[in-house]
């Protein structure tokens, strides 16, 4: 031992003391039993009864203590250092750590349940997908065991520093194992015959490069980046994009400011609207997610990389003393400390794990989720509430219908609101106080499935040195890292990103590869976990960030989706409201890109008879399944759905307000003409106990088309349907359409040059604006006895609104009203409008009302004009031209 505790390979006393390579091996042999059934461990989340809820078991390798903190020679804890959360960055710091080894397989713990039939959820079984080991540095949290980790840090601090992998064989990254599968998730768009006029590519082989003009139809590698300021045409991350296409065997590279002849507005303009088609067809595109044009790509010419931190260690043969204690060899701690941990009682976490599930439902689920929604109103509970109750219900035997009374009848006794039942259970489940085994049986997570012990099993494979163990980390994320870059704030990359079939992306650390059916990243090789029967990436990996996911929620999802359109109507409609809420969320550097960098995305899913965009504005542009046009219906709908992401103005108050800026060249009816993100689908934010706020979920949007889209639901819809006629014509009066029948759409309001108007012809506006108090715990206010949602773009509390429709200033005028789809309630859609001049002859949209029509009125209503002739509402006199 040298000075200072290290030895001559230069570790400190604990790290000398060490069997990194033993850990290895007793971890996977953990894993492995498990997945064959030789030993109980389960994986699950658990809690003790004071303490924050965890998943366990891992393997213990051991404890850290706070000597990470603290400088050391010791080329162990240097490594170590590296991967666990320090001050300065992102990741709360904490004060002491542990090294745990890990399965890096264990596909259940992400995979989304599938119920068939309200049976009970089923689990695919694990098959013959192989695993591996890696370790991570956990922080030690009071009343978390050695073996556990806190409860959703796999999704959420882990990307932030990385995983630690023994190397094992020579590391290959193929990202072109993609290309050989030729699958149709990921080739190259371009219809046979096609053209694009004005097209041209960067000759990539010519020194220097030059721009040519060219067919669409030649292969051709795309770029995207942050322009930056003015740096000349040949900027360096221009340069050595050529670079990389020459080196992956390709000729031509498109790039949007060389390509585009910028002097050509007419021709500009054009291929601009041509986006979808221009990446759709490359055959992948470059993103440098550093820096701007300036910087260059990372790792391509004289721009370096964070290095990635490895450490060698050579093997000590180390003679274990004998021990009969078998959970010291596989858990890494005493038969004593696990039954101590095993008393902790099983904790079932409503958002488990982080997966996103966004259940899609086919048609034959309809009746179901009608069922389910009526449920939900009558008892005023959420769907996660309703999936307990449903659970239990199950377990006993009964239908949910059945079991809804007994669970008032236990809400009655307990004296806990019925809305507050299902977390008092889930609660009393966790420390296994109260709830008998047969009740809480089928409410536990499927056990993980088992592959057959007659598999012949597969060992940990040998490291890649004989006598050495070598450690990498796999450095943060690449998802992470693009998600924090510049490159992921701008309006004009987000299209590009979505847009393009296969990204190779260019990160300050690393290099990432994102299809439609893969992801991989340079600092690790799991190209194996890819299965090419199924064209898609193994489920329980990290999903890509690139179909809408880049601003979804502040940690990483699972499950590998696809960014493909070919879809039922309503899913085309939820992931388009996905991509407006994704790229309002962007910066743009001038108010006037707003519509042109979105053109791309709109294009995509343009139709003349069907799903279309008017000025950002989702419609049916052909006819519904009753035969009758759609425009003018979802026109109206669209135009008063869409709201300015925005908190509440108290708590538990129905009336959201953000202060949005104009952009005015373009309409105030349309999110283009604001900035801020916008939403179609208004859902009150979450509390910081989990639970909603009492508002409710609006999602009339999508559940509008979907049922006026489907013969068997539309005419129930249609019975109680109206909504405003209106125009948009252009200010000088060139141009006009009246939104009814089948106007035609596609081409409507594209000249960006002209000011466009909309006319609310013969408008209903509200009697008055004086919000009520309301009877029924639980509600903020009432309107004329109706029950209203307020959402607001720019600053004004709840006595100014009153205040300016009492003056004139302001008026809200009713759009649209109907019976929801798949509940017994209907809605009617306002408008909330301010003067944009000193008369009233032009109005400016500055937020939207929500009103509930209640099932009970509308069964009163004979038709749809006795529901119009209901609604507190009464002619303006003149028409309302909004602005």
């Amino acid at each position: 031992m040298t000075s200072g505790g290290i030895d001559r390979d230069g570790l400190c006393d604990e790290c000398l003391e060490l069997d990194l390579e033993q850990s290895f091996a007793n971890a996977f042999a953990l894993y492995e039993g498990a997945r064959r059934g030789r030993n109980t461990r389960k994986l699950e989340v658990y809690r003790s009864e004071h303490g924050p809820p965890y998943l366990g078991h891992f393997h213990f390798v051991t404890s850290l203590g706070s000597r990470l903190a603290n400088p050391s020679l010791c080329r162990l804890c240097h490594f170590l250092k590296q991967t666990c959360p320090e001050s300065g960055n992102a990741i709360r710091p904490y004060e002491t750590y542990k090294l745990l080894a890990i399965c890096s397989s264990e596909s259940y713990l992400f995979e989304v349940p599938k119920k068939a039939n309200r049976k009970r959820p089923e689990m695919r079984p694990w098959g013959s997908v192989d695993h591996n080991i890696f370790m991570a540095v956990v922080p030690e949290i009071p009343m978390i065991p050695k073996t556990g980790v806190p409860l959703r840090w796999f999704e959420s601090d882990l990307p932030k520093i990385g995983s630690i992998y023994r190397l094992t064989e020579e590391q290959i990254w193929d990202f072109q194992k993609c290309g050989s599968q030729a699958h149709k998730f990921c080739a190259p768009k371009k219809p046979a015959g096609a053209s694009l006029p004005g097209f041209r590519a960067t000759n990539c082989l010519k020194r220097p490069p030059v721009v040519e003009d060219r067919p669409w139809s030649v292969k051709y590698v795309a770029l995207s980046y942050v322009w930056g300021p003015p740096s000349g045409d040949w900027p360096k991350t221009i340069l050595d994009a050529v670079e990389v296409t020459k080196q992956l065997g390709e000729k031509y590279l498109w790039v949007d400011r060389l390509c585009i002849n910028q002097s050509n507005l007419q021709e500009k303009q054009f291929l601009i609207s041509k986006m979808d088609a221009i990446y759709e067809g490359a055959e992948f595109t470059i993103v440098a997610a550093a820096g701007d044009a300036r910087t260059g790509l990372t790792g391509v010419s004289t721009v370096t990389r964070k290095l990635q931190p490895l450490v060698d260690l050579k093997l000590r043969i180390r003679t274990a003393p004998p021990n009969p204690d078998p959970s010291i060899k596989l858990l890494g701690i005493t038969t004593t400390e696990h039954n101590e941990i095993s008393q902790d009682g099983e904790y079932l976490d409503l958002h488990r794990f982080g997966f996103r599930a966004t259940h899609q439902l086919d048609h034959e689920d309809i009746a179901e989720f009608k069922k389910e929604k009526e449920i939900m109103e009558i008892f005023g509970i959420s769907r996660e509430h309703l999936t307990v109750f449903q659970d239990m219900a199950d377990d006993a035997g009964v239908s949910i219908e059945e079991w809804m009374p007994n669970m008032m009848d236990m809400s009655e006794k307990e004296g806990i609101p019925i809305q507050k039942l299902a977390p008092h259970i889930l609660r009393e489940i966790a420390t296994a106080m109260v709830m008998p085994e047969d009740m809480i049986r089928n409410l536990k997570r499927p056990a993980p499935p088992i592959t057959p012990s007659s598999k012949v099993g597969k060992p940990l494979p040998p490291g890649q040195e004989r006598g050495t163990t070598i450690l990498v980390s796999t450095l943060e994320d690449p998802r992470v890292t693009i998600r924090n870059s510049e490159w992921a704030k701008r309006g004009w990359t987000y299209q590009e990103g979505v847009l393009s079939n296969r990204r190779l992306v260019f990160t300050e650390q690393q290099m990432y590869w994102e299809c439609n059916g893969m992801a991989a990243q340079e600092s690790l090789d799991i190209i194996d976990l890819y299965d090419p029967t199924k064209t898609r990436f193994a489920d329980y990996m990290l999903s890509g960030i690139f179909d809408g996911d880049i601003h979804r929620v502040p940690e990483l999802q699972y499950g590998f989706k696809s960014s493909d359109i070919d879809g039922e109507v309503p899913e085309q409609v939820l992931r388009l409201d996905s991509h407006i809420r994704t790229f309002t969320s962007r910066n743009l550097s001038y108010d006037g890109d707003s519509l042109n960098a979105f053109l791309g995305v709109a294009a995509r899913y343009s139709t003349d008879s069907g799903l279309s965009l008017l000025l950002g504005m989702p419609v049916w542009a052909g006819q519904f399944a009753t035969g009758k046009p759609g425009l003018q219906n979802t026109f109206a709908l669209s135009v008063s759905s869409w709201t300015h992401t925005a908190p509440p103005v108290d708590k538990d108050a129905e009336m959201y307000v953000m202060k949005c800026p104009r952009r005015p060249q373009f309409p105030s009816w349309t999110w283009v003409g604001w900035k801020g993100r916008a939403n179609f689908s208004a859902n009150p934010p979450a509390r910081e106990d989990g639970d909603k706020p009492p508002g409710w979920e609006d999602n009339v949007h999508v559940e509008f088309f979907r049922a006026m889209t489907s013969k068997d639901w539309a005419r129930g819809i249609s019975g109680r349907l109206w909504s405003a006629e209106m125009m948009l014509h252009a200010e000088d009066g060139s141009e006009g359409t009246l939104l009814v029948g089948h106007a035609p759409v596609k081409n409507t309001a594209a000249d960006q040059s002209k000011t466009w108007l909309l006319t609310i012809r013969e408008p209903l506006v509200l009697k008055h604006m004086v919000l009520m108090h309301s009877v029924i715990q639980g509600e903020w206010r009432r309107l004329m006895g109706k029950r209203v949602q307020i959402h607001l773009s720019v600053p004004m509390t709840e006595v100014e609104l009153t205040a300016g429709h009492k003056t004139g200033q302001l008026v809200t005028v009713l759009v649209f009203a109907s019976r929801v789809p798949f509940i017994f309630n209907g809605t009617a859609r306002y408008l909330i409008l301010r003067r944009a001049d000193d008369v009233g002859n032009r109005w400016e949209r500055i937020g939207r009302l929500a009103m509930t029509i209640e099932e009970w009125e509308l069964e009163e209503y004979k038709s749809t004009a006795g529901m119009i002739a209901a609604m507190p509402v009464v002619k303006f006199g003149r028409d309302l031209v909004l602005v």
